[in-house]
């Protein structure tokens, strides 16, 4: 099928197109520089170059969508500084203004099928149980930062009816494998600047990119209207898992610190995935493995 897509050049795009391409699929995107355009070009792909945080680029949405039968919106803007003032101000607006947008764009050029790239980290604290896709997303105003567009972005996708557009949300684990954040954790426990905030008990759903890209291809083949699903691998103890990666690494061991405030637990199931889509993780969290 024909594809439209945003988000192509980033670090789930760079796995996802390929696998697409393997499927026969033809991919048009939006990137936002000429050299991203050229590249993609070059691998057989059809880049327009716009933002579509910009209203001239909106505007002509329908006309770059026209005869793609599927819209796939996978576009963040993840900050090297996470606790920067503004330093998530593109991300929220990619998840709200540019899903409302692309989602108007989709219904006017008569597209059949909607994927949309969420996280499961704007649940809740979960503890020690286990949260699936019937979860709703944390409303505390003291993560309203990092939930509140979340909770916007599936509420535009959730709001059309299934019947004129198949939508299915899938929301990602923590991302790890090449080119993801885990780099740069590894990176901080090579330097020996890593400790384990409070006990170490809540639980990371983790994911690995490639895992994701393989359960987008099988949701826009298989997933039937209005399918929410988790994507995510085997969840662990975030203690667990930083005293096995350093281990794994031979990298010096993290401390534990109590007075670190420490994340929620997401201890998040992929039944439904597994079960519906006929996915499960094929890649190894653990840098290192072949598969990872």
């Amino acid at each position: 099928m024909r594809i439209f897509m945003i988000g192509a050049t980033g670090v789930l795009g760079r796995v996802l197109v390929p696998r697409l391409q393997q499927a026969h699929h033809e991919i048009r995107t939006l990137v936002r520089s000429a050299e991203q355009a050229r590249t993609l070009q070059a691998a057989g792909i059809e880049a327009t170059v716009g933002e579509i945080l910009r209203a001239e680029t909106q505007q002509q949405l329908p006309e770059l969508l026209m005869g793609c039968e599927a819209v796939i919106h996978i576009a963040t803007a993840i900050p090297a500084k996470v606790s920067a003032p503004g330093a998530w101000d593109t991300n929220t607006q990619l998840r709200t203004e540019g899903t409302k947008h692309l989602l108007a764009a989709a219904l006017q050029a008569g597209a059949t099928r909607y994927i949309q790239q969420s996280i499961t980290m704007a649940y809740p604290d979960g503890g020690d149980g286990w949260i699936d896709e019937d979860q709703p997303i944390d409303t505390d105003l003291d993560r309203a930062d990092r939930c509140a567009p979340v909770l916007e972005m599936e509420r535009l996708v959730r709001a059309v009816p299934p019947t004129r557009l198949q939508w299915s949300i899938l929301r990602g684990g923590w991302f790890v494998g090449r080119g993801t954040g885990q780099e740069g954790l590894l990176e901080s426990l090579r330097a020996g600047e890593v400790e384990i905030p409070g006990n170490g008990q809540n639980f990371l759903s983790p994911i690995h990119v490639a895992d994701m890209a393989e359960a987008i291809a099988r949701a826009l083949e298989h997933a039937p209207g209005g399918s929410i699903y988790q994507i995510v691998d085997q969840p662990l103890r975030y203690g667990d898992y930083l005293i096995e990666l350093a281990n794994r690494l031979h990298l010096p061991q993290p401390s534990y610190n109590e007075g670190l405030p420490q994340n929620p637990s997401y201890r998040c199931s992929n039944q439904r995935a597994r079960e519906q889509l006929g996915w499960q993780p094929q890649h190894s969290i653990w840098p290192g493995e072949p598969s990872w």
